[in-house]
């Protein structure tokens, strides 16, 4: 391989930077001398800007001021009253505290009822039955207020009535 041969590989990693002190001498010496060889650098040069070019990301430069002024804003900016009450009530309903408070609510509220029956003097024992006579047929209810029933009963007087004769209301339903 002649000298011109070994210069024109090298001269990628000359552009670059990449060669000891020595080898850079003797480069630039011989692209110096040769222009066969200075010509294949400056091809390599003019490659090496254009990729550059292209491959360098230009940003359009960003104004930050709007920013800036927004971070202010919001620091200087008071919050509403209402806005550690609402922070407060998302951290407390999140919690594991929240899981147990429910149970322990429902278990309040069925003891309260619970306890209104053991209370002394609550309950009586009063039954109240009325009685309805009409028309030969009697209705006869009977109400317990304490336990919510309520029985009716339907029935036919036989007192005092003949039996021998024939009512036409006999053979209809008694109710």
């Amino acid at each position: 391989m002649n000298e011109c041969e070994a210069i024109r590989q090298s001269i990628g990693s000359w552009l670059d930077g990449e060669l000891g002190a020595s080898e850079d001498e003797s480069v630039r010496a011989h692209l110096a001398v040769c222009t066969d060889c200075g010509a294949a650098r400056r091809r390599l040069e003019k490659m090496h800007t254009a990729l550059r070019e292209a491959l360098v990301f230009r940003a359009e430069p960003i104004s930050l001021a709007p920013f800036w002024r927004e971070v202010e804003r919001r620091i200087q900016e008071k919050p509403a009253w209402y806005d550690g009450w609402i922070g407060w009530m998302r951290a407390w309903l999140r919690s594991p505290r929240t899981a147990w408070a429910v149970p322990a609510l429902i278990a309040v509220v069925l003891a309260a009822f619970s306890l209104d029956g053991w209370r002394s003097g609550s309950r009586n024992s009063f039954t109240a039955v009325d009685s309805i006579d009409a028309y030969g047929r009697s209705v006869a209810l009977l109400r317990v207020p304490e336990t919510k029933t309520t029985v009716i009963w339907l029935y036919q007087d036989q007192e005092g009535e003949n039996e021998t004769v024939e009512d036409p209301a006999q053979s209809a339903p008694s109710f």
